[in-house]
This record gives C-alpha cells, sequence and structure tokens, in this order.
C-alpha cells in the first residue's frame, strides 16, 4: 500500500514584502497619471495600451509575491516544490528520507559546516518547525527547515533511519 501525504504552505507577508507592494502601486499610480497626461497631448489610443500594460506589468510583479511551499511525502521520499502566484511550479528539493543524516526540532540553531545549502521552506514564526540533513541530488547536502503538520512528520519520523532522530 502506497503512503501519499500532501500539504501546502502559504508564506505571509513579510513588512518588506508589503513595503516593496506599496512602492509598486505608487511608482505604477505615477505613471498612468503621466500617461494620462501625455494622452492629452498625443493619441489617446496608443496610451491607453501602455496604460494597461503599466498596470498589467505591476499586477504580475505584485502577484510574483504571493508564495506556497508543497511538501509532499510518498512511500519514504519526501519532495519540497515552490509555487509562485499560484502559477509556476518548481522543485525545491527532494529527498530520500532512508539517507537523511538528521533530523529534528528546528530552534533557529546554524546549519553544520558539512551542509553545502539551507532551505527555509516555511514561514519564520511558525510553530512545530523541523530541520533534516541529508543528501539532494542536485545540491549536495542540504539542511531543509520546514513546518509539517502532525501527519507528515510522523510521516518522516518513520522512514528515517534511527541514527538521524
Amino acid at each position: 500500500m502506497d503512503i501519499f501525504f500532501e500539504q501546502i504552505i502559504k508564506i505571509k507577508l513579510n513588512l518588506k514584502a508589503k513595503a516593496l507592494i506599496a512602492a509598486i502601486l505608487f511608482v505604477d499610480f505615477l505613471l498612468v497619471a503621466g500617461l494620462i497626461y501625455l494622452a492629452l497631448m498625443l493619441a489617446p489610443a496608443i496610451v491607453f495600451l501602455i496604460i494597461i500594460g503599466v498596470i498589467y506589468a505591476s499586477y504580475k510583479l505584485i502577484m510574483m509575491l504571493s508564495v506556497e511551499f508543497e511538501y509532499i511525502f510518498v512511500n519514504g521520499d519526501l519532495d519540497v516544490d515552490k509555487i509562485v502566484a499560484k502559477a509556476s511550479r518548481k522543485r525545491v528539493v527532494s529527498i530520500k528520507c532512508s539517507e537523511v543524516e538528521k533530523f529534528g526540532e528546528y530552534k533557529g540553531q546554524p546549519a553544520p559546516s558539512s551542509v553545502k545549502q539551507t532551505f527555509i521552506c516555511c514561514n519564520p514564526d511558525s510553530e512545530n518547525q523541523v530541520y533534516l540533513i541529508a543528501k539532494d541530488r542536485n545540491h549536495g547536502v542540504i539542511m531543509l527547515v520546514m513546518a509539517p503538520d502532525e501527519r507528515i512528520r510522523e510521516a518522516i519520523e518513520s522512514a528515517v533511519p534511527r541514527i538521524a532522530k
């Protein structure tokens, strides 16, 4: 029987992202106001198309700040995907739980020197954060920080070797 669990974690916008959205909207407002003024002097149809393009570009930029992570656990394999704007999906890491070197509760500890890359795939203020150190096919030895729900956490715990706990 196959074991399959999945969970989606929506990343909350921090203060920096909110400030970026405000800056995009402010610049968008200035551009549109300037283009409307320009439309009074030039051909309004061409300027109208440019205004539509500016608004669409601003929309796309703001939507790119919408990030989710999806944890997928299938028969001892853990995959973490990054979903941007609910439109594009990219695999962040793919780990065989049998190759996990260390697994435990994450309390902000730094990565060991053997780790080449750290992936934080959850909100910084999430409760029940866990970390695991393992070999990834593409990145070498990595540290993954995540906040899985209880069923995915239990599935990972049962799949990792006893020495990793």
